[in-house]
C-alpha cells in the first residue's frame, strides 16, 4: 500500500509518489545531485551556494525529499562529495558550499583530512584558493589579470570592517605613572606612596 501522507519530520521519500526511500538510497541520490549542482556552480567564476540552498536543489534534482533539518544530513552529503572529488583528483567542490554567514565551516576540514593536510589558521583563505581551482577545472571564465582568489562577500566584509576598525581606533592614552615607584598617579598628579 502506498502512503498518501508522508511524514514531513523524518525519513525520506520520492517526491512523485511519496514512496519511502531508505537512508542509503537517499544519501546516494543526494550525493550525486550535490556533485552535479556544485559542478554547475563552478562553471561561473565567483559563484558559491549556501548549505540550505544546496539542500533544496539536491532534493529537487534527485526527486528524493526529507523533512529532516538540513543540519542533520547535509554534512554527510558534503563528505561524500569531498571523497568523490578526492578519489577523482578533482578540486574540492565542497569549497563552493558555505554556511549562511558565508564561511565554509567545519565540514570543509574534511577536505584537508582526506588530503592529509594540516588545518590552516585561515580556513577561509584556503577555501578561496580551492574555489579558484574549481572554477578553473570546470571551465569558468577567469579574471584576465592575476589576482588573489576572492573571499566570499560576507567574510571579506567582516575582514575589511575589522581592519578599518583597528585602523580607526586611536591608541589609548597611557596613564601617568610615578617616576620612582611606577604606580599610576591619581588625578592630582602626586604619588600617594612617595610623598
Amino acid at each position: 500500500m502506498i502512503k498518501s501522507a508522508v511524514s514531513t519530520t523524518a525519513g525520506a521519500w520520492r517526491a512523485g509518489d511519496g514512496v519511502p526511500v531508505t537512508l542509503r538510497e537517499a544519501t546516494v541520490a543526494w550525493a550525486f545531485a550535490a556533485h552535479a549542482e556544485l559542478s554547475e556552480i563552478a562553471t561561473r567564476y565567483g559563484n558559491f551556494i549556501t548549505v540550505d540552498e544546496l539542500a533544496g536543489r539536491v532534493q529537487e534534482a534527485s526527486g528524493v525529499h526529507t523533512g529532516a533539518p538540513t543540519r542533520m544530513w547535509m554534512a554527510a552529503i558534503l563528505r561524500k562529495v569531498a571523497r568523490r572529488c578526492h578519489k577523482a583528483g578533482e578540486p574540492p567542490l565542497t569549497s563552493l558550499c558555505v554556511q549562511e554567514n558565508h564561511t565554509v565551516g567545519d565540514t570543509y576540514k574534511y577536505v584537508l583530512e582526506l588530503a592529509g593536510l594540516p588545518i590552516p589558521k585561515d580556513l577561509e583563505l584556503h577555501a578561496s584558493y580551492a574555489r579558484w581551482q574549481c572554477y578553473e577545472h570546470h571551465g569558468a571564465t577567469m579574471p584576465a589579470e592575476p589576482t588573489a582568489p576572492p573571499l566570499t562577500p560576507k567574510v571579506a566584509g567582516r575582514r575589511s570592517a575589522s581592519t578599518t576598525t583597528q585602523e580607526a581606533k586611536p591608541e589609548p592614552a597611557r596613564a601617568a605613572v610615578c617616576g620612582q615607584c611606577f604606580i599610576q598617579l591619581p588625578a592630582s598628579g602626586t604619588c600617594q606612596y612617595c610623598v
